[in-house]
C-alpha cells in the first residue's frame, strides 16, 4: 500500500525524488520543484486572487511562501521553507558542502506530505462533518493519509467520551488505523485513553468489536480499501455518483481537490471488492 498520492503532473519526477540511484543533491533539487508544483496545484488560488495570477506565477519560491503565510498554517510554511532551503543548497556549488542523506530523506518526506495540508485545511474545525457525506468522500483517500490528517485535527490529549465531535473523530481515526494495517495500534490507543479515563469500557468494547468486523472483511479481501491512486479514483467515482446536486455543491472545495489530484487518472477495477462496504471505510 502506498503512503502518499502523487499528482500526475509530478509522477515523472518521482524517480529523481525517491530512487536510491539519484544523489542527495538531485533529490533536494527535485523536492524544490515538487513543492513549486504543489503550490501551483493546491495552494496558489488565494495568492493569485490577491496579487494576480500572472504576477504570482513570476514570483520566486521564497516570495510565494511569504504570500502563503497569510492563508496557511505554520506547519505548511515550515515544510515549504525547509524544502526551499535544501533545494537552494542543492542548486548552488560551494566547496566542501554536502547534503547528508538523513537530511534529504526528511526533505523528501516533507515534500510528499504537502498534500496532507490540503486535507487538513478542509477537515479541521469540524470541516469533516460539514455534510453527512463529507467524511465518506474523505474516506476514499489512502488510509495512511487519513491517519496523518486525523491525527492533526483531533486533540488526543483532551478527548472526552462525552463529546460527540471527539467520538466522531476518534471513530474515524480508529477505522483509518485498522485499514492501514494498524489495528493493534488502534486498540493500544483505545486502552491508553481508557486508562487516562478519557473514554470508558463501553467505548473500548464498541470499537474492538468494530475492528474485529473490519479485520474480518480485510482478511476476506472484499473491503474496498484503496492501495494506490487508481483505487482512490475508483472509490471516489463510486461515492460521487451517489451524491445529490446539493451535496456536490456543499462539498465543492473537497471535490475540486479530488478532481485536481485525480486528473487523468484511470480508476482501477473493483474486482472482488464490494462497493457496498464503503460504509465501513
Amino acid at each position: 500500500m502506498e503512503e502518499h498520492l502523487i499528482p500526475r503532473a509530478g509522477q515523472h519526477r518521482l524517480y529523481d525524488l525517491t530512487s536510491e540511484n539519484t544523489s542527495a543533491e538531485t533529490k533536494a533539487s527535485t523536492a524544490r520543484w515538487y513543492a513549486e508544483m504543489m503550490i501551483d496545484l493546491f495552494f496558489s488560488e488565494k495568492g493569485k486572487s490577491r496579487v494576480g495570477a500572472e504576477k504570482f506565477n513570476r514570483l520566486s519560491l521564497g516570495e510565494k511562501i511569504k504570500i502563503l503565510k497569510e492563508d496557511y498554517s505554520n506547519g505548511l510554511i515550515d515544510s515549504l521553507n525547509l524544502i526551499k532551503q535544501f533545494g537552494d543548497m542543492a542548486s548552488h556549488y560551494q566547496s566542501g558542502r554536502t547534503i547528508e542523506a538523513e537530511s534529504v530523506e526528511n526533505v523528501i518526506k516533507k515534500s510528499l506530505s504537502l498534500f496532507d495540508f490540503v486535507l487538513i485545511g478542509l477537515m479541521k474545525d469540524n470541516g469533516i462533518r460539514k455534510t453527512e457525506v463529507t467524511a465518506t468522500l474523505f474516506s476514499t483517500f489512502l488510509p495512511s493519509i487519513r491517519v496523518r490528517v486525523l491525527k492533526e485535527i483531533i486533540d488526543l490529549g483532551s478527548v472526552s467520551g462525552d463529546s460527540d465531535n471527539d467520538m466522531f473523530l476518534l471513530d474515524k481515526l480508529v477505522l483509518a488505523l485498522t485499514k492501514n494495517g494498524e489495528g493493534k495500534k488502534a486498540i493500544r490507543l483505545l486502552e491508553k485513553l481508557k486508562k487516562q479515563e478519557k473514554i470508558g469500557d463501553y467505548h473500548v468494547n464498541f470499537w474492538k468489536e468494530k475492528i474485529e468486523i473490519i479485520q474480518g472483511k480485510i482478511d476476506e479481501g472484499v473491503l474496498p480499501i484503496p492501495e494506490n491512486i487508481s483505487d482512490c479514483k475508483r472509490n471516489f467515482d463510486d461515492v460521487f455518483s451517489q451524491l445529490s446536486d446539493d451535496e456536490k455543491a456543499q462539498n465543492d472545495s473537497l471535490i475540486e481537490v479530488f478532481n485536481t489530484m485525480f486528473d487523468q487518472v484511470e480508476p482501477s477495477k473493483m474486482g472482488d471488492k464490494q462497493p457496498s462496504l464503503m460504509v465501513l471505510m
